[in-house]
């Protein structure tokens, strides 16, 4: 293989599968969906202290 196909082989390499996520998305075979979407505060856990009536700061 000539060094010049090199560069070719790698961007096939990167844009395929941005661009077989990107048409499962449209054809409905792939939900797409971040992993950082924000929590739920009234479902977390972690923030039930912020919706408690009984917060001693609160007067």
């Amino acid at each position: 293989m000539h060094t010049g196909h090199v560069q070719y082989v790698i961007a096939v390499l990167v844009v395929l599968p941005v661009v077989a996520l990107v048409a499962g998305s449209l054809l409905g075979r792939v939900t797409l969906q971040s992993c950082c979407a924000p929590a739920d505060p009234r479902t977390d856990l972690r923030m039930r202290a912020a919706f408690d009536e009984d917060v001693a700061f609160r007067r």
